[in-house]
């Protein structure tokens, strides 16, 4: 995933940390945040979760996911497939004090959780400008008949 697109795209998971992780629930999707812990160049998103949670049941049953990133003035939505893993030395690596407050049984635990997107692909957008310049070029195309230019975007495979 070394290319300059993906690495955007990295950059951007990183500032924005919050997911929404859109899995398969009983004929129908369902969305949860959680929080970004690591997103490294090889495509991995990393996240903390309960054994018994949801979320889990859900990845077990049906690997394909989605990671949808939100910002002010960036937006990113990652589609792969994930996995749980239970591995303690891997636990120990990503634990931090903030996981620490849901996760009190500590990475040892077989209730404390990782989780691991494998990113297939990735779109992203960005507007350094924010919301205020979407507005403004809503207006400037609205008086002049002239495309708004929204800021930039891509689809990146991963």
């Amino acid at each position: 995933m070394a290319n300059d697109e993906a690495s955007k795209v990295i950059s951007i998971i990183q500032d924005l940390r919050i997911a929404m992780v859109t899995t398969h629930s009983a004929g129908r999707l369902a969305s949860r945040p959680l929080t970004l812990i690591e997103a490294n160049e090889q495509g991995e998103l990393w996240f903390f979760s309960t054994a018994d949670s949801e979320i889990v049941q859900e990845i077990r049953a049906q690997r394909l996911v989605n990671a949808a990133f939100s910002g002010s003035k960036a937006w990113v939505s990652v589609s792969g497939h994930a996995e749980v893993v239970l591995d303690v030395a891997k636990k120990k690596e990503l634990w931090n004090a903030a996981v620490e407050t849901f996760a009190s049984e500590g990475p040892e635990s077989a209730q404390t959780v990782l989780l691991r997107i494998d990113a297939d692909s990735a779109e992203y957008w960005e507007n350094p400008g924010g919301a205020a310049s979407l507005v403004a070029g809503w207006v400037k195309q609205k008086l002049t008949g002239k495309p708004a230019e929204p800021g930039d975007s891509n689809s990146v495979e991963l």
